[in-house]
């Protein structure tokens, strides 16, 4: 079996029903696939009420005594040691994946299995019904949309401003978000999984990708691997709420002091770091660089093109920007696999992808103080 989904939930079961719904719609074989939720103590009739809806893929069902160990890490732990797959996909309880999800994962793992991937998601800031899964209406009515920035994630207006070649952030790993990730088991084996110290919200996922990012485990953005995240309250990203401060707090110092060589920042700066009070684009050492802009427009001279890039990479300082404006080919995953074994790294950017900086910048401002007015 190619895939293992991992879905923890914890009394959640509109949500979660939507989200396996999403399963039934799904472009890929039925025998590739498995989907595993783990309930982590619900008391809301959470299996009487999904029971059944898996009409076109394996569903297993396991359950988790809530206890004093309970936590995120632990459940999904207890997911991927039970999976069959030889990829494990974690989502979470309120994601909706869309119907070519399997194929981006093809696209990843057809080109290497030591990689790690990270997809983004689309913010939803209305209810979803079961009959907008059911009917098919929601897979196109959600699309990427540049101008809708209420729609985007935080990471789509860091790549901007970085990149979507991972090799090009500073501390990629930081996007390692297991809403929507892909992980070989093999690999999870290595590394022991979660760590299950992690009790309160946050961090337990980054951590893992740093162990991993830290083994030499290639981590690849594919953005195409777009999910949407169902709405349940107004969004509350760009800030940490109260009630989760102190935890997340801890766990900050918790990563910090198992990884101390992680940042290399005096622990004030890390914890601002962590609670996104500093930000890795401004981090970017293109002071004095040459930039070099490449448009990628024939899909016929996609090698062509990859030569001429190789050629341009092995040159010092110099910033190579590529714009992508076929994005129908491997050259967003192939940048990426390249590593930093270049003179110089892409800065890689699909063209349906680029935003307003500037607007983008507004918008974060103001949503943020919005945000911490809610708090």
């Amino acid at each position: 079996m190619k895939y293992s989904f991992i879905i923890p939930t914890y009394n959640n079961k509109v949500l979660l029903k939507n989200t396996l719904e999403s399963f039934n719609y799904q472009n890929g074989k039925r025998q590739d696939y498995q989907v595993i939720v783990v309930d982590d103590g619900s008391s809301d009739g959470t299996y009487e009420y999904i029971k059944g809806i898996n009409r076109e893929y394996d569903l297993k069902y396991l359950f988790l005594e809530r206890c004093a160990d309970s936590c995120r890490a632990r459940t999904r732990n207890y997911g991927w040691r039970n999976a069959q797959g030889e990829i494990i996909v974690f989502i979470d309880s309120d994601i909706i994946i869309n119907r070519d999800y399997l194929t981006e994962l093809d696209r990843c793992f057809s080109l290497s299995r030591d990689i790690m991937v990270i997809g983004n998601r689309l913010m939803l800031n209305e209810e979803v019904s079961f009959f907008d899964i059911s009917s098919g209406e929601i897979f196109n009515k959600y699309r990427f949309d540049r101008s809708n920035y209420d729609l985007l994630e935080f990471r789509h207006f860091l790549y901007e401003t970085t990149s979507y070649n991972s090799n090009a952030i500073i501390c990629p790993w930081m996007q390692v978000y297991s809403c929507n990730l892909a992980i070989p088991k093999q690999w999870l084996e290595m590394v022991g999984g979660f760590d299950e110290n992690f009790k309160f919200w946050g961090l337990e996922d980054l951590e893992l990708g740093y162990r991993l990012y830290e083994r030499k485990l290639q981590l690849v953005i594919n953005y195409q691997l777009e999910v949407l995240h169902q709405y349940h309250g107004p969004r509350m990203d760009l800030v940490i709420q109260p009630d989760k401060v102190a935890g997340y707090e801890f766990n900050i110092d918790y990563f910090l002091n198992k990884h101390p060589e992680a940042l290399r920042l005096p622990r004030k700066y890390a914890h601002k770091f962590f609670k996104g009070e500093m930000s890795s684009d401004k981090m970017l050492m293109d002071i004095g660089l040459e930039k070099k802009l490449l448009e990628f427009r024939e899909k016929s001279d996609l090698q062509g093109f990859k030569e001429r890039l190789m050629d341009q990479l092995s040159q010092d300082k110099i910033r190579t920007i590529v714009v992508d404006y076929v994005e129908d080919t491997d050259l967003d995953l192939w940048v990426q696999l390249l590593g930093v074994t270049t003179m110089n790294i892409v800065r890689y950017h699909p063209a349906s992808r680029r935003i307003d900086v500037k607007r983008m910048m507004k918008y974060l401002k103001v949503e943020k103080e919005r945000q911490i007015k809610l708090a």
